[in-house]
């Protein structure tokens, strides 16, 4: 899991600096022969953003449904996301000089 920060911290830039350069090389030659460079040493970045697509989609629906559980929760027990502290705990931690 600590290595996952490390992996995008290099995979990230380098994979847009091959998007972009890919950009570039079609804006200042817009030509048959660009795009088929291009396809020829970018399809290995197509299959990489493919495998990534399928753990994203299942990551979003696992924080989309951890989020409606929570929803669900408050819902059910009509719990604050921030609970409140009573005047006594106020008083007690002003006594003590906590803030």
């Amino acid at each position: 899991m600590e290595n996952r920060g490390a992996l995008l911290a290099v995979a990230l830039p380098l994979i847009a600096f091959k998007i972009w350069f890919a950009i570039l090389l079609l804006t200042y030659a817009p030509n048959r022969d660009a795009v088929v460079w291009i396809a020829a040493t970018h399809w290995p970045l197509l299959i990489v953003l493919g495998l990534l697509v399928i753990p994203g989609l299942q990551t979003y629906r696992l924080l989309r449904a951890r989020a409606r559980r929570e929803q669900l929760k408050r819902a059910e027990w009509m719990v604050d996301k921030q609970p409140q502290c009573s005047a006594l705990w106020e008083t007690v931690s002003r006594l003590e000089g906590g803030d």
